[in-house]
């Protein structure tokens, strides 16, 4: 499903096309839609989808408080202002400020019910008017923000009190989306640049100088941007949470996140118990240090936002065929294989021996040894509730 420009004639309209499973665009008619910026982070939209002129278009609330979708994402991304009048558009240079158009913003369906939706963007495409096509995944780009509003918190400089102040933009309790596009234009002009400016705040910051944009090059439309997906709002949200888990953090917060949990554990599978560390003719060790969330408003660089296990079991997390818990009276945590993976499991021949093996308490031992290290209960009921619904 996507939201895209419709540029016949005027200024464009901005339409909701495609289907997610069994749902179809005109199943969100008359709902409100809200949008679904990190698993913890949901915004209302302040719109509506809705029949007009024999076309599925997006309909405002709050014109006064409110943009459409692109130009908030682009806001919120540190994009320079997109324009909806696609054929003023042109340039040799892509991204610049009001020379390029958001002409299609690919969604999956988080949740639907009677008289909402949840929607998440996963990739945009910006293109102009001289035929200059990219994509932007919408988790990588918006995980690199959420790093430099953590870092921000850390210093005490111009540029650092501009990304506080786009921050608090966002998560104001009632989002002012043009106060988001006026901070986001801020940080342009601390620059001098009417380009994209994620690169320099990011060198400005202390982040490394050679992070390069992803997917940069031109690519056909209908290659990313498809108009149906098969995949059910559960399995889609699943594998929203996956990508947002595997991010990287980029940088020396990078390092020093990996270095301090695997540090605290021995280089010790939390899961299995197996120590796994680099030898002097392996590449790297044998395990990794997981994120439990992987946004900022949840320590994104804390060892208790961190798990020490192996590849393996690391992959069993990310996928949902094991699940971590806390068990408060017990003050115990527990691994469990959910009872869909089983059932699944069984019909498809998927051998869970070795993650049966592990399932039960994890012995003490395997935690580090101080306490205010262990994985936060909160992050991991978080998590869960988001992979597992529960």
């Amino acid at each position: 499903m996507r939201i895209a420009l419709r540029t016949g004639g005027g200024r464009g309209v901005y339409e909701l096309a495609g289907t997610q499973g069994a749902y179809k665009a005109s199943d969100l008619f008359n709902r409100k839609l809200f949008y679904e910026l990190t698993p913890d982070l949901v915004i209302p939209g302040r719109a509506r989808a809705d029949q007009r002129q024999g076309k599925p278009r997006i309909k405002l609330d709050d014109q006064k408080i409110t943009t459409h979708l692109y130009r908030l994402i682009a806001g919120i991304l540190l994009l320079p202002k997109p324009k909806r009048e696609f054929r003023n558009t042109g340039g040799d240079v892509l991204v610049s400020f009001e020379n390029y158009s958001i002409t299609a913003i690919k969604i999956d369906l988080s949740s639907v019910s009677t008289d909402k939706a949840i929607v998440r963007p996963t990739d945009i495409l910006l293109a102009n008017h001289d035929g200059l096509e990219q994509r932007i995944r919408f988790v990588d780009r918006m995980s690199r923000i959420l790093v430099l509003w953590e870092i921000a918190g850390e210093t005490d400089s111009e540029l650092g009190a501009l990304l506080q102040a786009h921050r608090d933009c966002v998560y104001a309790s009632k989002v002012d989306f043009k106060a988001v596009e006026r901070s986001a234009k801020t940080l342009l002009d601390h620059f001098g640049t009417v380009h994209d400016p994620l690169k320099r705040i990011e060198a400005s910051m202390g982040l490394l100088a050679d992070i390069e944009e992803e997917d940069s090059k031109p690519i056909i439309i209908g290659s990313a941007f498809g108009l149906d997906d098969d995949n059910m709002p559960q399995l889609a949200r699943i594998e929203n949470l996956k990508r947002w888990r595997q991010v990287s953090i980029r940088g020396s917060a990078a390092a020093q996140f990996r270095s301090k949990v695997r540090a605290v554990y021995n280089d010790t599978c939390l899961f299995t118990g197996q120590r796994l560390p680099k030898m002097e003719i392996t590449a790297s060790a044998g395990v990794d240090a997981a994120h439990i969330l992987p946004w900022s408003s949840h320590n994104i660089n804390s060892v208790t936002n961190g798990l020490c296990i192996n590849k393996q079991c690391h992959w069993a997390l990310d996928s949902g065929v094991i699940r971590l818990s806390y068990d408060s009276p017990a003050r115990q945590y527990m691994i469990d294989i959910p009872e869909p993976v089983k059932t699944e499991a069984t019909k498809c021949g998927f051998d869970l021996k070795e993650y049966e093996a592990i399932e039960g308490p994890i012995p003490k031992n395997r935690l580090p040894d101080s306490q205010k290290l262990w994985p936060s209960p909160e992050y991991l009921q978080t998590f869960n509730k988001i992979m597992f619904e529960e």
